[in-house]
């Protein structure tokens, strides 16, 4: 059985055992950061590390970049536990047939939402409530203290009759590029 990133990396720099607190982190590392490219490397590590068999995850990504004004160590950590923790409800739903999917979308012109990223997936979890209860509830409690500290939103919704499947949504402020 793998072990899961949260357990095993470190993206501060107090070691390699596991993921930093989040209050480890400061917000002084705030940049431009591209959201797609992050997702890549998110998807990448959590390949090369053996946590995510190629098939499990798919990106659905825009061809031009879409920037956020973010500490990239933050949006790492959380896209890392959101994945995770998706990859973990869909093996624990014995859903193989699906893949978890990671979209990106850029703000809006006006200004009306910022940057997005939503995974969508297949879980064992009758009530999206529930799912903030599951066996991946650890990761993605982590990624809403994250997110909230990035001053972003972040929804978890059930689709279907029976609410399995899973919507999270991690919208982060505007990033003052509207057009008007």
């Amino acid at each position: 059985m793998a072990v899961w990133p949260k357990q095993m990396m470190a993206m501060s720099g107090e070691g390699r055992g596991h993921l930093s607190p989040v209050g480890a982190l400061d917000g002084t590392d705030v940049q431009h950061v591209d959201l797609c490219a992050l997702a890549r490397h998110a998807v990448a590590l959590l390949h090369a590390t053996g946590h995510v068999e190629p098939a499990e995850v798919q990106l659905e990504l825009p061809d031009e970049p879409v920037f956020a004004r973010v500490s990239r160590r933050r949006m790492e950590q959380v896209m890392l536990h959101l994945l995770t923790s998706a990859v973990e409800a869909r093996r624990s739903a014995e859903a193989s047939a699906r893949a978890v999917r990671l979209t990106v979308e850029p703000q809006d012109d006006f200004g009306d939402y910022g940057p997005t990223f939503r995974l969508r997936y297949v879980s064992g979890v009758q009530e999206p409530h529930d799912a903030l209860r599951s066996a991946s509830a650890e990761g993605l409690t982590a990624a809403r203290e994250l997110v909230e500290l990035l001053g972003g939103s972040f929804a978890v919704k059930g689709h279907g009759l029976t609410g399995s499947t899973v919507t999270v949504s991690v919208e982060l402020p505007d990033q003052g590029t509207a057009s008007w």
